[in-house]
C-alpha cells in the first residue's frame, strides 16, 4: 500500500461530493436484515411529554461542551462550531447527490433502530432494539387529511422539497403547514416553525435533492439551531454531526438531529439528559425512573431506507 502510494502521489483527491453515491450504495447493501419497528411521534418530544401520565419538562436545550470527548474528524472541512456554516456546506453537498425519481405506487423500505431509556435503572445496557416497515409513497390514508391521520404521505413530502422556494422565511412557513402543532405546547411562533423544518428533515424519504438543500439553508438561516462542536457516537457506534434546537436552559432534555459527516444525509434522532433528573407523575411523586446528565433517554435511527416496488420487497 505504501508503493501504491507513493505511485499515486500525483493523482488529485476526489471531490467528496462525487464519492456520496457509491458510498451510500455501499451503505445500504451493508445495512440490510429482517427485524421490526415500533415509533415515537416527533410532537412528542417536542411538546415535553413523555407519557399521558408522566409530566416530564422535555424540551430541548443546549448542553454546553457536553460530556463526550472532542474527536479529531472535522465535518466535511467546515467550522465544527459554526451550525450555518456547517448547515450552508450540507446545503452544497446534498444538492448535488442523485434525484431518485419516485413513482406512484412504489414503497418505501425502511430499517431502523430504536432505543427508548436506553442506560435507565431498568435496562442501564438495553441495546437499541432493529425493526422494519414498508410505507406506500402515495398512501391514500396519508395523502387525506380528513380522515383524522394528520402525518403526510412520503410523495406529499417528496413534492414539498421539490416546490421549496429560495426564501427561508417561505420555506418555514410551508414546513409548518405541513407539520402543524397543537396550541398547548408552550412553544412560540418561530420555536414551532423551528420543529416543523426538522420534522420534514427527519420525515422525509425519498429526498429530492434541490429541495433538500434548501431546508438546509433555511435551517443554516435559523438562528435557534446549534451544532454540537464536535462529532458525536450515534447510539450504532458511528460518528455523525448533531444540530438541535435551543429552546432555553429549563429543559432536562435535549433533542438531536444526526447527520453523516460525509454526506449529511440524514441518519436519525436521539433525545439526550442535559442534566440529572427523575421521572415525576402529575402529583409529585416519583415514576420510579432516573436519568443522568449525558444519557440518551430515545433513539431512533435510520439504518437503511430504500424505494421499492412492492410490500414488503427489500432492496
Amino acid at each position: 500500500m505504501t508503493r501504491l502510494n507513493e505511485l499515486r502521489a500525483d493523482a488529485p483527491t476526489p471531490d467528496r461530493a462525487r464519492l456520496v453515491p457509491g458510498r451510500q450504495e455501499l451503505l445500504s447493501a451493508a445495512q440490510r436484515g429482517p427485524a421490526r419497528r415500533m415509533r415515537m411521534d416527533w410532537r412528542v418530544t417536542a411538546a415535553g411529554v413523555a407519557a399521558t401520565v408522566v409530566t416530564i419538562a422535555v424540551l430541548v436545550t443546549m448542553l454546553v461542551g457536553g460530556d463526550e470527548p472532542e474527536r479529531g474528524v472535522q465535518p466535511a472541512g467546515s467550522d465544527p462550531t459554526s451550525a450555518t456554516a456547517l448547515l450552508e456546506r450540507a446545503a452544497e453537498v446534498v444538492s448535488q447527490q442523485p434525484d431518485p425519481r419516485p413513482r406512484d405506487g412504489q414503497w418505501v423500505y425502511l430499517k431502523t433502530a430504536q432505543c427508548r431509556n436506553g442506560a435507565s435503572d431498568a435496562a442501564p445496557d438495553a441495546e437499541p432494539e432493529v425493526g422494519e416497515e414498508w410505507v406506500q409513497y402515495d398512501s391514500p390514508v396519508r395523502e387525506d387529511d380528513e380522515d383524522g391521520d394528520t402525518e403526510p404521505s412520503q410523495r406529499r413530502l417528496y413534492r414539498l422539497l421539490a416546490s421549496l422556494p429560495d426564501d427561508p422565511a417561505e420555506i418555514r412557513k410551508r414546513a409548518a403547514e405541513m407539520f402543524p402543532m397543537g396550541k398547548d405546547t408552550g412553544l412560540t411562533r418561530e420555536q414551532a416553525e423551528t420543529f416543523a423544518l426538522l420534522a420534514t428533515l427527519d420525515e422525509a424519504y425519498p429526498v429530492h435533492p434541490q429541495g433538500m438543500a434548501k431546508l438546509f439553508r433555511a435551517l443554516a438561516a435559523d438562528p435557534g439551531i446549534e451544532v454540537v462542536p464536535h462529532l458525536v457516537e450515534d447510539p450504532l457506534g458511528q460518528d455523525t454531526i448533531a444540530i438541535y434546537p435551543d429552546l432555553g436552559s429549563k429543559a432536562v432534555q435535549r433533542r438531536e438531529y444526526l447527520l453523516d459527516p460525509d454526506t449529511f444525509q440524514y441518519r436519525g434522532t436521539r433525545s439526550v439528559a442535559v442534566r440529572d433528573y427523575e421521572e415525576k407523575y402529575e402529583d409529585g411523586s416519583s415514576a420510579g425512573r432516573s436519568y443522568k446528565k449525558g444519557e440518551v433517554t430515545f433513539c431512533e435511527m435510520k439504518m437503511a431506507q430504500s424505494l421499492v416496488d412492492q410490500d414488503g420487497e427489500k432492496p
